[in-house]
Protein backbone atom coordinates (compact mmCIF):
# COMPACT_ATOMS: atom_id res chain seq x y z
CA UNK A 1 0.00 0.00 0.00
CA UNK A 2 1.45 3.58 -0.62
CA UNK A 3 2.19 5.73 2.32
CA UNK A 4 -0.33 7.57 3.42
CA UNK A 5 0.36 10.71 5.61
CA UNK A 6 -3.25 12.01 6.41
CA UNK A 7 -4.68 10.31 9.18
CA UNK A 8 -8.01 11.12 11.27
CA UNK A 9 -8.50 9.48 14.40
CA UNK A 10 -12.69 8.90 15.76
CA UNK A 11 -14.39 6.42 17.84
CA UNK A 12 -14.99 2.75 16.20
CA UNK A 13 -18.14 3.49 14.30
CA UNK A 14 -19.43 -0.13 13.14
CA UNK A 15 -21.39 1.22 10.23
CA UNK A 16 -18.42 3.07 8.69
CA UNK A 17 -15.33 1.12 9.95
CA UNK A 18 -14.49 -2.06 8.10
CA UNK A 19 -13.26 -4.23 11.27
CA UNK A 20 -13.03 -6.89 9.13
CA UNK A 21 -10.39 -5.88 6.44
CA UNK A 22 -7.88 -5.26 10.27
CA UNK A 23 -5.11 -7.19 9.75
CA UNK A 24 -1.85 -7.24 12.69
CA UNK A 25 0.59 -9.24 14.71
CA UNK A 26 -1.83 -10.33 17.15
CA UNK A 27 -4.79 -12.87 16.24
CA UNK A 28 -6.03 -11.65 19.47
CA UNK A 29 -6.08 -8.13 18.96
CA UNK A 30 -7.80 -8.61 15.84
CA UNK A 31 -10.59 -10.89 17.14
CA UNK A 32 -11.02 -8.03 19.52
CA UNK A 33 -12.23 -5.46 16.94
CA UNK A 34 -14.01 -7.65 14.82
CA UNK A 35 -16.13 -8.94 17.83
CA UNK A 36 -16.01 -7.34 21.33
CA UNK A 37 -14.97 -3.66 20.56
CA UNK A 38 -18.19 -2.58 19.73
CA UNK A 39 -20.04 -4.51 22.29
CA UNK A 40 -17.85 -3.30 25.41
CA UNK A 41 -17.99 0.78 23.58
CA UNK A 42 -21.88 -0.25 23.84
CA UNK A 43 -21.91 -1.81 27.32
CA UNK A 44 -19.53 1.79 28.06
CA UNK A 45 -16.66 -0.19 29.34
CA UNK A 46 -14.28 0.70 27.02
CA UNK A 47 -13.78 3.36 24.53
CA UNK A 48 -12.57 2.38 21.10
CA UNK A 49 -10.38 4.64 18.88
CA UNK A 50 -9.30 4.01 15.18
CA UNK A 51 -6.92 6.01 13.12
CA UNK A 52 -7.79 5.82 9.50
CA UNK A 53 -6.68 7.22 6.43
CA UNK A 54 -8.17 10.43 5.30
CA UNK A 55 -8.37 9.00 1.65
CA UNK A 56 -10.46 5.91 3.01
CA UNK A 57 -12.39 6.32 6.41
CA UNK A 58 -13.68 2.43 6.67
CA UNK A 59 -10.31 1.55 6.21
CA UNK A 60 -8.82 1.03 10.31
CA UNK A 61 -5.04 1.37 10.43
CA UNK A 62 -4.79 1.42 14.13
CA UNK A 63 -6.89 1.22 17.10
CA UNK A 64 -6.37 1.92 20.64
CA UNK A 65 -8.85 1.73 23.86
CA UNK A 66 -9.49 3.14 26.85
CA UNK A 67 -10.94 2.75 30.12
CA UNK A 68 -11.26 3.58 33.83
CA UNK A 69 -8.77 1.37 35.95
CA UNK A 70 -7.24 1.96 39.44
CA UNK A 71 -3.66 1.40 40.59
CA UNK A 72 -3.29 -0.30 43.59
CA UNK A 73 -0.97 2.43 46.07
CA UNK A 74 1.28 -0.70 47.02
CA UNK A 75 2.31 -1.72 43.25
CA UNK A 76 3.89 2.26 42.88
CA UNK A 77 7.47 3.05 43.99
CA UNK A 78 7.58 4.11 47.01
CA UNK A 79 8.59 7.58 46.60
CA UNK A 80 5.16 8.37 44.01
CA UNK A 81 3.42 6.28 47.19
CA UNK A 82 4.79 8.46 49.90
CA UNK A 83 3.02 11.58 47.87
CA UNK A 84 -0.54 10.84 47.15
CA UNK A 85 -3.56 10.56 49.40
CA UNK A 86 -3.81 7.53 52.02
CA UNK A 87 -6.51 5.60 49.86
CA UNK A 88 -5.07 2.00 49.39
CA UNK A 89 -6.10 2.68 45.36
CA UNK A 90 -5.73 5.20 43.14
CA UNK A 91 -7.76 5.87 39.96
CA UNK A 92 -5.67 5.41 36.54
CA UNK A 93 -6.95 5.59 32.52
CA UNK A 94 -6.04 1.84 31.01
CA UNK A 95 -4.88 2.03 27.73
CA UNK A 96 -5.79 -1.42 27.28
CA UNK A 97 -4.90 -2.48 23.19
CA UNK A 98 -3.00 -0.92 20.39
CA UNK A 99 -2.39 -2.00 17.58
CA UNK A 100 -1.35 -1.24 13.78
CA UNK A 101 -2.00 -2.63 10.34
CA UNK A 102 0.43 -4.75 8.90
CA UNK A 103 0.06 -2.99 5.42
CA UNK A 104 0.65 0.68 6.98
CA UNK A 105 3.78 -0.62 8.74
CA UNK A 106 6.97 1.90 9.04
CA UNK A 107 4.27 5.09 9.35
CA UNK A 108 4.54 5.88 12.81
CA UNK A 109 1.15 4.49 13.26
CA UNK A 110 1.97 3.45 16.97
CA UNK A 111 3.58 6.61 17.86
CA UNK A 112 0.33 8.46 16.09
CA UNK A 113 -2.09 6.08 18.29
CA UNK A 114 0.14 6.29 21.47
CA UNK A 115 0.60 10.27 21.66
CA UNK A 116 -3.25 10.29 20.71
CA UNK A 117 -4.39 8.32 23.48
CA UNK A 118 -1.58 9.55 25.97
CA UNK A 119 -3.45 13.58 24.78
CA UNK A 120 -7.08 11.88 25.43
CA UNK A 121 -6.59 10.43 28.69
CA UNK A 122 -4.65 13.61 29.81
CA UNK A 123 -7.35 16.08 29.11
CA UNK A 124 -9.74 14.01 30.51
CA UNK A 125 -7.91 13.49 34.02
CA UNK A 126 -8.43 17.22 34.69
CA UNK A 127 -12.27 16.51 34.70
CA UNK A 128 -11.88 12.72 36.19
CA UNK A 129 -9.09 11.89 37.77
CA UNK A 130 -6.76 10.25 36.76
CA UNK A 131 -3.29 9.34 38.18
CA UNK A 132 -1.49 8.04 35.57
CA UNK A 133 -2.01 5.67 32.44
CA UNK A 134 -1.51 2.01 32.81
CA UNK A 135 -0.96 -0.79 30.27
CA UNK A 136 -0.44 -4.55 29.99
CA UNK A 137 1.95 -5.23 27.79
CA UNK A 138 2.13 -8.89 26.07
CA UNK A 139 5.47 -9.28 25.48
CA UNK A 140 8.90 -7.88 25.36
CA UNK A 141 8.35 -6.15 21.96
CA UNK A 142 5.28 -4.40 23.71
CA UNK A 143 7.39 -3.78 26.37
CA UNK A 144 10.10 -2.28 24.66
CA UNK A 145 7.52 -0.18 23.02
CA UNK A 146 5.89 1.36 25.93
CA UNK A 147 9.55 2.01 27.50
CA UNK A 148 10.14 4.24 24.62
CA UNK A 149 7.40 6.43 26.00
CA UNK A 150 8.74 6.23 29.50
CA UNK A 151 6.39 3.91 30.82
CA UNK A 152 7.57 2.33 33.97
CA UNK A 153 7.61 -0.72 35.28
CA UNK A 154 4.92 -1.51 38.58
CA UNK A 155 5.49 -4.27 41.00
CA UNK A 156 2.78 -6.09 39.55
CA UNK A 157 3.94 -6.67 35.79
CA UNK A 158 1.76 -3.61 34.45
CA UNK A 159 3.66 -0.67 33.54
CA UNK A 160 2.33 2.98 34.21
CA UNK A 161 3.43 6.83 33.13
CA UNK A 162 1.87 8.92 35.41
CA UNK A 163 -0.09 12.27 34.02
CA UNK A 164 2.40 14.24 35.33
CA UNK A 165 4.94 13.09 32.88
CA UNK A 166 2.40 12.91 30.61
CA UNK A 167 1.60 16.39 30.33
CA UNK A 168 5.88 17.19 29.37
CA UNK A 169 5.83 14.67 26.73
CA UNK A 170 2.99 16.18 25.27
CA UNK A 171 4.42 19.58 25.59
CA UNK A 172 8.08 18.66 24.22
CA UNK A 173 6.26 16.87 21.04
CA UNK A 174 4.41 20.45 20.34
CA UNK A 175 7.59 22.26 20.68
Amino acid sequence: MKRMSAFLIHPLDPSIHRREDFRCESAELEAFLRTRARKEMEAVVSACFVLVPDVDRGRIAGFYTLSAAEIEVTALPEGLAKKLPRYPAMPATLLGRLARDLEFRGQGIGDRLMFNGLARAFSTSHEVGSLAVITDPKDEKATAFYRGFHFLPLKSGRMFLPMREIGQLLKQRKS
